[in-house]
């Protein structure tokens, strides 16, 4: 058991949450968690790897695709 403080971080709350806390729940800096209240309680839980939407959150550039342009005829055992 760890007692933490809800604090003001800019226009939203936040809470420290110490790191013994952290690896007993196998979560790490940037991880995602998923935060739920049950009956008054507070349960924060680990969401798993991080998707591409994660990634992608925000992202205003252009959809740039690679040409991979012309491609040699297959040679050796690409034949068979």
């Amino acid at each position: 058991m760890a007692l933490a403080r809800v604090v003001k971080w800019g226009n939203s709350q936040g809470i420290r949450i110490p790191q013994n806390v952290l690896r007993a729940a196998g979560v790490g800096v940037e991880d995602n968690v998923t935060i739920t209240v049950e009956n008054g309680v507070i349960l924060v839980s680990p969401t798993g790897k991080k998707s591409l939407d994660w990634y992608l959150e925000g992202y205003e550039g252009e959809n740039e695709r690679y040409d991979w342009g012309e491609t040699d005829a297959p040679k050796g055992r690409e034949l068979l």
